[in-house]
């Protein structure tokens, strides 16, 4: 399928015969690179203030697209997973790529924010772009999704620092 012709996730779930198997592993490439360059504008912002990144978990998708196209967990781009960690050790944030096979979305991504004492808070991170297009990050808070808010690395250091300070 050429770029010219590129479907929207939705119609690409609602067809799934259509979808070739190289169409799988280009989208399972450009979502890898989509979710690293998240991360990468992630640690930018965190820079210099004592955390460290731990990228070395990884991630490979079994959506029912993946299956249907007979790609392999190991023919498949590896995602990473990013942890934020603080400077005492402990897990500040988690990043968890979901896949970009979403209905209404270009790809999801788990975030869940571990205070240091008390009960963590958990975001879905939705890109609302389309198929190929430059991502468009949202969060919402899991369990309310109609609140909606466009996802800003600036507001993701504003929570841990306000987990910091509690």
């Amino acid at each position: 399928m050429s770029n010219l012709t590129r479907r929207s996730t939705s119609e690409e779930l609602a067809d799934p015969k259509t979808v070739t198997r190289e169409d799988v592993l280009s989208r399972l490439t450009e979502w890898r690179q989509r979710v690293h360059e998240l991360y990468d504008d992630i640690e930018q912002a965190l820079q210099g203030h004592g955390f460290q990144f731990d990228r070395e978990g990884k991630h490979t998708t079994s959506e029912g697209l993946v299956q249907a196209a007979g790609v392999t967990p190991e023919e498949q781009p590896k995602i990473d997973i990013l942890r934020i960690v603080r400077p005492d050790g402990t897990n500040a944030a988690n990043f968890f790529p979901r896949g970009p096979w979403v209905i209404g979305a270009n790809g999801q991504v788990d975030l869940r924010l571990s205070p240091s004492a008390g009960r963590s808070h958990a975001f879905t991170l939705m890109d609302q772009s389309g198929p190929f297009s430059n991502p468009f990050w949202i969060r919402m808070p899991v369990g309310s999704p109609f609140e909606r808010e466009p996802f800003d690395p600036a507001w993701l250091l504003s929570k841990i620092d306000e987990q910091r300070s509690r």
